[in-house]
């Protein structure tokens, strides 16, 4: 057995450790051999000998495995894992020594002055080698940093071995991989969406870092590839928007060393209308036409209703054409509708702008001896209003706008006059109406007076009608005269008349005076009314 464990310590071995060996078991068989022909050994234990000898040189050959890729990828400027693990025979190790190699040169040895100088602080054994993980860490990658390389393993006393047949080389890549990007392109409004950008790389120890473009909830992980490639994937989830439709959705990836990648998918959005609103010239003059738009944000577009103020259905279609409008002409809004629901908007009146109209109750009172003249107008814009007395024009005592209501308020002396002109005028014409003035008070003093003399007179009339058709009943006796035959007997002459003098009492008037001369009798059928109205 003592020689089974020389053997296993001798195997594998550098060329000058392999001709120590050799010389080993020169050294060995020739005491062997006087032992057998001093002692006689038997056949069986030369059998054991070589036994153990074959059996420990074959467990030695089999123990020291390595598993590395034969070539990984690299991005220049980025780092670079070679993955590692190893295995040794089945000995006690108190101490481990892991070595990368090139061929002619040491690219990594805890020791940094064993490394080359190339490769001082830029090469790392990530894993742990009493763990037999040997994995190597490459940064700053460069362009000559294609290897081959291999690893070596130097245990306790002359336990070592160099993995030769298992080399490793990078293969450089001047630019990231191209990036793997999933979303779902149409959704609802209010619907969550989950967005995947996934990228492949080398350098585990310092993963691409993702930004997106959209704020939510963000999840990353991480999967091993085969040939020393990982997978990262970052999960984004958001309740999507109206203010996201056709907005591209960036996935942005940064690699360790600062070279990036980026991509971008545009996500559609379905929503309802929003922002109805009615698009017009808000000014528009009576009697002309008038033009309205209908306008919203949607997804899918939407189509257009108007409707009366009252809800009646008016016309279908974006625009809507109102003729002949008027100041009456009533208020309209516009219904946006698409498949995700409908929306109106809001109320629209057309401002109609129209020359003045001055109301006929406009009017001038009086109270407690001061006149007031009010002038009430109608008119968009609001009018001027003025009052013109004779060739005057007098200065206004009040103004007031009320939206389309001016009214004009005039309190002066008047003297005479018994009008007063109103005039109102704006940007589209002009208006005006007369106003009759109240009388002043001495002037209803007169008109009183006189329309008492008028009544008087009128009752002295009727007082004196009365007397004479006494007069004329207390004279039934007295022979009538033939008048047709007195006027076909005398030629007719325009009658004479004395001046009658008013008499203050009517009392003192005789009957027999009136009916003394014929001739004034016969002619009352014609000139009664005359003389006394002559007479007055």
């Amino acid at each position: 057995m003592r020689l089974c464990g020389k053997v296993n310590a001798m195997a594998n071995t550098s060329r000058k450790e392999a001709k120590l060996f050799t010389s080993t078991l020169e050294e060995m068989k020739a005491p062997t051999q006087s032992f057998f022909l001093e002692d006689e050994m038997d056949a069986l234990q030369w059998l054991v000998f070589f036994i153990c000898i074959c059996f420990k040189a074959t467990q030695t050959e089999s123990s020291w495995t390595v598993d590395v890729p034969s070539s990984v990828e690299g991005l220049l400027g980025s780092c670079v894992v070679i993955p590692c693990s190893y295995n040794y025979p089945d000995i006690t190790v108190h101490t481990f020594t892991g070595i990368w190699r090139s061929d002619d040169r040491v690219i990594y040895h805890p020791t940094q002055s064993n490394t080359v100088e190339k490769y001082r602080g830029r090469t790392k054994i990530l894993g742990d080698l009493s763990k037999k993980n040997c994995s190597l860490m490459i940064e700053n990658l460069e362009q000559s940093d294609g290897g081959p390389f291999f690893f070596r393993i130097e245990l306790d006393g002359p336990n070592m071995f160099s993995y030769f047949n298992n080399k490793v080389s990078i293969s450089m890549i001047g630019e990231p991989n191209p990036t793997d990007f999933f979303v779902q392109e149409e959704v609802k409004e209010g619907q969550t969406v989950s967005a995947f950008c996934s990228v492949s790389h080398s350098c585990p120890t310092y993963p691409p870092d993702f930004h997106w473009s959209h704020s939510g909830e963000r999840h990353f992980q991480t999967q091993n590839l085969q040939n020393g490639q990982w997978k990262a994937t970052s999960t984004l989830t958001f309740h999507s928007d109206r203010t996201d439709h056709n907005k591209p959705l960036q996935c942005r990836v940064t690699y360790h060393g600062g070279k990036q990648r980026e991509t971008s998918k545009t996500i559609k959005v379905k929503y309802a209308p929003v922002n109805v609103k009615v698009e017009y010239q808000s000014d528009v003059n009576e009697g002309e036409t008038a033009h309205l738009k209908c306008s919203s944000d949607a997804n899918p577009v939407s189509s257009y209703e108007w409707h009366s103020e009252t809800g009646a259905l008016l016309n279908k279609g974006q625009t809507y054409t109102m003729s002949n409008v008027s100041r009456h002409s009533e208020a309209v809004y516009c219904t946006a509708v698409n498949e995700e629901g409908r929306v109106r908007s809001s109320t629209v009146k057309l401002n109609v702008l129209y020359a003045p109209d001055i109301e006929t109750y406009s009017k001038c009172s009086s109270y407690n001896g001061i006149v007031k003249c009010d002038c009430i107008v109608q008119s968009r814009p609001p009018s001027m209003v003025h009052f013109v007395l004779g060739d005057r024009v007098l200065q206004i005592t009040k103004l007031e706008k009320n939206g389309s209501v001016t009214t004009g308020t005039l309190q002066t002396d008047f003297g005479s006059f018994k009008f007063v002109h109103c005039l109102a005028n704006n940007t589209l014409g002009n208006a005006n109406l007369t106003l009759s003035l109240p009388a002043n008070d001495n002037m209803q003093n007169i008109f009183i007076a006189s329309g008492a003399g008028v009544i008087f007179l009128i009752i002295l009339i009727a007082i004196g009608v009365g007397t004479v058709k006494r007069c004329r009943g207390q004279s039934d006796g007295t022979p009538k005269s033939d008048l047709s035959t007195m006027r076909s007997d005398r030629p007719a002459e325009p009658p004479r008349y004395a001046q009658t003098k008013r008499k203050e009492n009517y009392e003192d008037v005789h009957c027999n005076d009136i009916y003394t001369n014929d001739s004034v009798y016969g002619n009352m059928e014609t000139d009664w009314d005359e003389s006394v109205y002559a007479n007055m």
